[in-house]
C-alpha cells in the first residue's frame, strides 16, 4: 500500500509520514467493517393500543432498517393493532417485555444500537446506551418549542426526566424533517451532527400493490386526520360548505365533540365518516377525490400532504412550514396553502384547487425505499 501511494505522489515518504498512513488506513479499515456489519438493534417502544402518526412511524422505521440488513427487535408493552398493514413489509421480532409503558424505560437489554421512543422507549435507550456505551437514538416527533409557537406553551407527563437526559447525554436524534430539527438543536443541546431528518413514509407498498384508478374523479375532498382541536375540523367544514364537493373524513380516534361542529356547518348530510379503514381503502379514495384538506395549525411533519402527493391529487391547507418543506422536496405544482388560520382563504383555496384541476403523476417522493436509502446513511 505504501509502494502504491508513493508511486501515486511521485515521491518516497518518511518514516513517520508511512507510519501515520499505515494507521489511518487501519482506522479506515476498521470502520468500514463496521459500517458494513449487520448491527442488533433494540427499538424500545411503548404503544397505546391505537394507531398514531407516531406509532406508524416508528414501525415503518423498524422494517426499514430491516431491509436495510439489520437485525431489529422491538421491546414493547403491546402488539400494535396496525400490524396488518405491515403484511408486504418484513416485520421484527416483538418482545412483550413491559406490562405498561412506564415499565419499559427500565427494561435491560444488550445490542448493538438503541431506539427509543415516545417517552419511556426513549428514557429506556438513552440509559442503555450509556451503560454498554453503544449508539442511542430518540425519535422526537413534536418538538415542545415549535408547539409552543403554534400551540401554546406545553409539557405532558414523563417528559421532565426525559428531557434531562437528552441533554446531557450524546443521545442522537431522529427528528421528521428539517423544520423540526431547527427546534431540536438548542431545546435538546445538540449539533447539527447529531439530529437526523427522516422522513415519514406512505404505506407505498399497498398504494402500489393493485392498479388504482388516478383518472375518474369524483365530486368530493377528503379530510385525514385524528379529530383533535389543532386539526381545525371546524374549518374544513366551513371550506368545504362554498363548494359543491361532498367531505369525506378518514379518522383514526376522536379527542373532541366533532358533532358539534357537523350541526353548525349546514352540510351534514354531506359528510361521511370511514373510521379506521385500511390503508388500501384509503388510497382507494384519496385516488378517486378532488383533494385532500386539512385545517392544522400545527404538525411535526403531515403525512397527509405525502399521502396526497402520491396519489397526485392536489392538498388544500394553511401556509405552515412543514407543508412547505414537503412540497419544496417533492416539487409539485398542486399544493394550496392558504392564510396561515384564515378560514375565508382556506375556502377560497379550496375552490382554486377544485377549479384548476391539477391532477399529477403519482409521486414516489415519499415511499418505502426512500427511507430504507436516508436510514443506510445514518
Amino acid at each position: 500500500m505504501i509502494d502504491k501511494f508513493e508511486k501515486y505522489i511521485g515521491k518516497k515518504l518518511s518514516q513517520k509520514s508511512k507510519e501515520l498512513l499505515l494507521e489511518f488506513n487501519n482506522f479506515m479499515t476498521k470502520k468500514i467493517r463496521y459500517l458494513d456489519t449487520p448491527k442488533n438493534i433494540a427499538f424500545i417502544h411503548e404503544d397505546v393500543g391505537h394507531l398514531t402518526g407516531g406509532r406508524y412511524y416508528a414501525m415503518f422505521i423498524a422494517s426499514a432498517l430491516l431491509e436495510a440488513g439489520h437485525n431489529v427487535t422491538i421491546y414493547s408493552n403491546k402488539v400494535p393493532i396496525f400490524m396488518g398493514e405491515f403484511k408486504s413489509y418484513r416485520k421484527p421480532r416483538i418482545i412483550l417485555s413491559a406490562m405498561n409503558a412506564k415499565q419499559l424505560s427500565r427494561i435491560d437489554v444488550k445490542a448493538d444500537v438503541y431506539i427509543g421512543s415516545p417517552i419511556n422507549g426513549a428514557l429506556a435507550a438513552t440509559r442503555l446506551g450509556e451503560k454498554y456505551k453503544k449508539p442511542a437514538f430518540a425519535l422526537i416527533f413534536d418538538p415542545f418549542p415549535m408547539m409552543e409557537k403554534y400551540l401554546g406553551k406545553k409539557m405532558y407527563l414523563g417528559w421532565e426526566e426525559l428531557l434531562t437526559k437528552l441533554r446531557t447525554t450524546n443521545t442522537n436524534i431522529i427528528s421528521l424533517c428539517n423544520t423540526t430539527s431547527e427546534y431540536i438543536y438548542g431545546w435538546l443541546n445538540k449539533t447539527k451532527e447529531q439530529v437526523f431528518p427522516v422522513y415519514p413514509c406512505i404505506n407505498s407498498k399497498i398504494l402500489d400493490s393493485k392498479k388504482r384508478d388516478y383518472t375518474n374523479k369524483e365530486d368530493y375532498v377528503v379530510f385525514i386526520s385524528r379529530m383533535v382541536r389543532h386539526k381545525k375540523f371546524d374549518d374544513v367544514l366551513s371550506a368545504v360548505s362554498k363548494t359543491k364537493m361532498k367531505l369525506k373524513v378518514i379518522s383514526s380516534v376522536s379527542g373532541m365533540n366533532y358533532n358539534h361542529f357537523l350541526n353548525q356547518s349546514g352540510i351534514k348530510n354531506k359528510v361521511e365518516f370511514y373510521w379506521k379503514i385500511n390503508d388500501d381503502k384509503k388510497f382507494d379514495l384519496i385516488a378517486k377525490s378532488r383533494g385532500v384538506i386539512v385545517g392544522s395549525i400545527f404538525e411535526g411533519f403531515g403525512l397527509f400532504v405525502s399521502e396526497a402527493i402520491a396519489c397526485g391529487v392536489p392538498f388544500i391547507g394553511y401556509d405552515y412550514p412543514t407543508f412547505r418543506e414537503i412540497k419544496d422536496y417533492a416539487k409539485v405544482n398542486n399544493i394550496y396553502l392558504a392564510q396561515y388560520k384564515n378560514v375565508f382563504d382556506l375556502g377560497r383555496k379550496l375552490q382554486l384547487a377544485v377549479r384548476e384541476r391539477k391532477y399529477n403523476k403519482p409521486s414516489q417522493a415519499f415511499h418505502f425505499e426512500r427511507m430504507i436509502e436516508v436510514l443506510k446513511e445514518i
